[in-house]
Protein backbone atom coordinates (compact mmCIF):
# COMPACT_ATOMS: atom_id res chain seq x y z
CA UNK A 1 0.00 0.00 0.00
CA UNK A 2 1.68 3.16 -1.00
CA UNK A 3 0.86 6.23 1.53
CA UNK A 4 -1.34 9.49 0.92
CA UNK A 5 1.72 12.25 0.19
CA UNK A 6 -0.97 14.90 1.10
CA UNK A 7 -2.85 15.86 4.09
CA UNK A 8 -6.62 15.45 4.00
CA UNK A 9 -7.70 19.11 4.41
CA UNK A 10 -4.87 20.14 1.65
CA UNK A 11 -6.14 22.07 -1.55
CA UNK A 12 -6.89 20.13 -4.55
CA UNK A 13 -3.42 21.36 -6.65
CA UNK A 14 -1.69 19.87 -3.63
CA UNK A 15 -3.96 16.37 -4.37
CA UNK A 16 -2.98 16.82 -7.74
CA UNK A 17 0.37 16.80 -7.10
CA UNK A 18 0.73 14.40 -4.90
CA UNK A 19 -1.41 11.57 -7.65
CA UNK A 20 1.23 13.14 -10.15
CA UNK A 21 4.64 11.44 -7.67
CA UNK A 22 2.70 8.20 -7.04
CA UNK A 23 1.60 7.53 -10.41
CA UNK A 24 5.19 8.53 -11.23
CA UNK A 25 6.48 6.80 -8.31
CA UNK A 26 4.48 3.70 -9.04
CA UNK A 27 6.34 3.09 -12.65
CA UNK A 28 9.26 3.55 -11.67
CA UNK A 29 8.57 0.98 -9.17
CA UNK A 30 7.54 -1.23 -12.06
CA UNK A 31 10.73 -0.40 -14.06
CA UNK A 32 12.89 -1.14 -11.23
CA UNK A 33 10.94 -4.57 -10.48
CA UNK A 34 11.40 -5.69 -14.15
CA UNK A 35 14.98 -4.76 -14.02
CA UNK A 36 15.44 -7.09 -11.03
CA UNK A 37 13.85 -9.57 -12.78
CA UNK A 38 15.92 -9.81 -16.14
CA UNK A 39 19.06 -10.09 -14.08
CA UNK A 40 17.69 -13.20 -12.79
CA UNK A 41 19.85 -14.94 -9.91
CA UNK A 42 23.08 -12.62 -11.25
CA UNK A 43 21.23 -10.09 -9.16
CA UNK A 44 22.37 -6.50 -8.88
CA UNK A 45 23.82 -3.79 -6.32
CA UNK A 46 22.40 -0.26 -6.59
CA UNK A 47 24.94 1.76 -8.64
CA UNK A 48 24.50 -1.44 -11.51
CA UNK A 49 20.62 -0.25 -10.18
CA UNK A 50 21.92 3.32 -11.54
CA UNK A 51 23.63 2.88 -14.24
CA UNK A 52 20.60 0.47 -15.71
CA UNK A 53 18.82 3.57 -16.00
CA UNK A 54 21.20 5.97 -16.32
CA UNK A 55 20.23 7.97 -13.18
CA UNK A 56 23.09 9.68 -10.49
CA UNK A 57 20.82 10.11 -8.01
CA UNK A 58 18.72 8.14 -5.61
CA UNK A 59 15.66 7.92 -7.89
CA UNK A 60 15.78 4.08 -8.04
CA UNK A 61 17.42 2.88 -4.82
CA UNK A 62 14.71 4.77 -3.11
CA UNK A 63 12.27 2.47 -5.25
CA UNK A 64 14.19 -0.51 -4.83
CA UNK A 65 14.27 0.43 -0.96
CA UNK A 66 10.55 0.63 -1.46
CA UNK A 67 9.66 -3.04 -3.12
CA UNK A 68 12.62 -4.49 -0.83
CA UNK A 69 10.11 -2.98 2.09
CA UNK A 70 7.33 -5.30 0.24
CA UNK A 71 9.11 -8.08 -0.11
CA UNK A 72 9.40 -7.65 -4.03
CA UNK A 73 13.34 -7.75 -3.82
CA UNK A 74 15.61 -9.13 -1.37
CA UNK A 75 19.10 -8.60 -0.23
CA UNK A 76 21.90 -12.13 -1.01
CA UNK A 77 24.34 -12.82 1.42
CA UNK A 78 26.63 -11.90 -1.90
CA UNK A 79 28.79 -8.67 -1.72
CA UNK A 80 30.19 -6.86 -4.85
CA UNK A 81 32.60 -3.93 -5.61
CA UNK A 82 31.82 -0.76 -6.28
CA UNK A 83 34.19 1.33 -8.65
CA UNK A 84 34.82 3.32 -5.37
CA UNK A 85 36.20 0.17 -3.95
CA UNK A 86 33.69 -0.38 -1.40
CA UNK A 87 31.56 -3.95 -1.43
CA UNK A 88 27.39 -3.25 -1.93
CA UNK A 89 24.80 -5.64 -1.29
CA UNK A 90 23.95 -7.85 -3.89
CA UNK A 91 19.68 -7.78 -4.01
CA UNK A 92 17.40 -10.24 -6.53
CA UNK A 93 13.97 -10.65 -7.22
CA UNK A 94 12.07 -12.34 -4.99
CA UNK A 95 11.50 -15.12 -7.60
CA UNK A 96 15.58 -15.37 -7.70
CA UNK A 97 16.27 -15.49 -3.68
Amino acid sequence: MIRELHRRYDPDTSKEAAASIISKRTLLQEDVLNYAFDQGSNGFTDEQLSKAFNCSGSTYRTRRAELTARGLIVPTQRRARLASGRSAVVWVHKDYQ
